[in-house]
């Protein structure tokens, strides 16, 4: 059973990224996180003692890292590691992943937050007008028999849906909540990653994530000796991730069917499309394990380039609709008075 992690997933990066460094230098895997314990705050004690416990108990390192509530795509490159016997290039590998991911995530609230607290500060001086100056510029309007400016029609009109507003919000936050609990998550986790890849621009993040993760982890399984079917297997035992255990075990059993990887790969929607002329010409010159890693740090670079691309692009949007919202008000004080003056 997973524990809810005193870990933040930045905290969980770094932890398993100097784990591995200490591993490529020698040290053994007890005396390692003993080290690293006195890096980390006194309120992890605990946690340290649980993880030397386990690993004296005989637990590997990824059942012991998810009974601290580790995430479970973190905790699988350690299971995969852990099979071909590459555990600390595992280790700096995910924990690289995953420190970047967490540093893009901050790089995006960090773009969000002023214009959200404008949006917000708008929001109260659109709520003023609609509820100060509107009724009055109407009752003149009426008193001078001088017909509305379509301005004021559509202030009139927001005033209706401005005080429902954060009811509307709630309500969607409640519904999206429970299509999650009641419906999404009891989904076979195949039509649950469809569905997911089907989201514009997330469903193209997703894609690329899935193809590098199970690139770059297939290509370390076969470097450390293990064939396509046994790869394919630990992928299909992998209790992390409910979703690769699904998909492997129907790769598996096209295997025995004697279909090749690139006609598999080929029929399946949650990879990128490059993936099956990868391992066709993997097995083609007899290098599919390097081939899948030149893939995957290619596929790393392009997500990357992705994300910078959505960065640049989403706060000159963000300040572009704010700007329109501050127009929008100057005419709403603006045009009134000039239409009351030509009334006059």
């Amino acid at each position: 059973m997973m524990t809810k992690s005193k870990w933040k997933l930045k905290e969980q990066a770094v932890f398993v990224t100097k784990l591995g460094e200490l591993l490529s230098h020698g040290y053994p895997l007890a005396e390692a996180i003993h080290f690293l314990e006195f890096q980390e705050s006194k309120k992890k004690a605990g946690d340290f003692t649980k993880a030397l416990k386990d690993l004296r108990s005989g637990y590997p390192l990824h059942q012991v890292l998810s009974h601290l509530g580790f995430h479970p795509q973190l905790v699988s490159y350690i299971f995969y590691g852990e099979q071909y016997g590459d555990l600390d290039r595992a280790l700096k590998e995910g924990g690289g992943y995953w420190k970047k991911r967490t540093e893009d995530l901050h790089k995006v609230k960090k773009v969000l937050v002023y214009p959200i607290f404008l949006v917000f500060f708008v929001s109260i001086v659109f709520y003023i007008l609609q509820s100060v100056l509107l009724p009055k510029f109407q009752a003149i309007y009426i008193t001078m028999n001088v017909d509305q400016n379509i301005i004021l029609i559509l202030l009139s009109a927001l005033s209706f849906i401005l005080p429902l507003l954060p009811f509307i919000l709630i309500g969607m936050f409640l519904f999206l909540y429970l299509l999650r609990r009641l419906w999404f998550n009891r989904m076979c986790p195949l039509r649950q990653r469809r569905l997911l890849i089907g989201i514009p621009i997330v469903g193209s993040f997703i894609r690329l994530y899935e193809t590098y993760f199970f690139a770059s982890q297939f290509s370390g399984m076969l470097s450390g000796g293990l064939s396509i079917n046994e790869s394919i297997n630990l992928f299909s035992i992998n209790q992390q991730q409910p979703f690769y255990q699904k998909l492997c075990s129907i790769i598996k059993d096209d295997l025995t069917e004697g279909r090749s990887l690139e006609m598999i790969f080929q029929e399946l929607p949650y990879f990128d499309r490059n993936l099956p002329v990868v391992a066709a010409n993997g097995q083609k010159y007899g290098r599919l394990d390097a081939e899948l890693l030149h893939y995957s740090q290619f596929l790393l670079e392009k997500m990357e380039e992705k994300m910078n691309v959505i960065l640049k692009i989403l706060q000159p949007l963000m300040f572009s609709v704010i700007g329109c919202l501050i127009v929008s008000i100057y005419l709403a004080v603006l045009l009134p008075m000039f239409s009351l003056l030509e009334g006059v």
